[in-house]
């Protein structure tokens, strides 16, 4: 997987701990604040790293913003099957040919063991 631009927030455990993951997948690595809207604009679509489907306020408000705009949203839960959440993942990239991403998650995924399974799979 390669892409033009991976987005993350600024001052979020969750970001620095996928900030050398994205460095590896992307051509650039954007920091962003999450209380400025420019991101929004920048990218086409949101990837959502969550366990066990759980959606935190924060996530949910920048979702509803994507949903709004009918930009691809997808979500992986890091708790769930490995191979199953890469290969629907890799499918998604294909279909929406997205190309600058916004990758957010919530702090607690930091500490989950399964987060670094992932992103060694992608």
């Amino acid at each position: 997987m390669k892409v033009a631009s991976i987005s993350l927030l600024a001052s979020n455990k969750f970001s620095s701990k996928v900030q050398s993951w994205a460095a590896s997948v992307a051509t650039e690595v954007l920091s962003v604040s999450d209380k400025n809207a420019d991101f929004f604009e920048s990218t086409d679509s949101l990837l959502i790293f969550n366990q066990n489907q759980e959606l935190g306020q924060e996530v949910l408000e920048i979702k509803a913003r994507y949903d709004k705009q009918q930009k691809p949203v997808h979500k992986i839960d890091i708790n769930g099957t490995l191979r199953v959440g890469i290969t629907n993942f890799d499918l998604w990239l294909d279909s929406t040919k997205s190309k600058n991403l916004m990758v957010i998650g919530a702090e607690e995924l930091a500490d989950n063991p399964n987060l670094d399974r992932y992103l060694d799979a992608v």
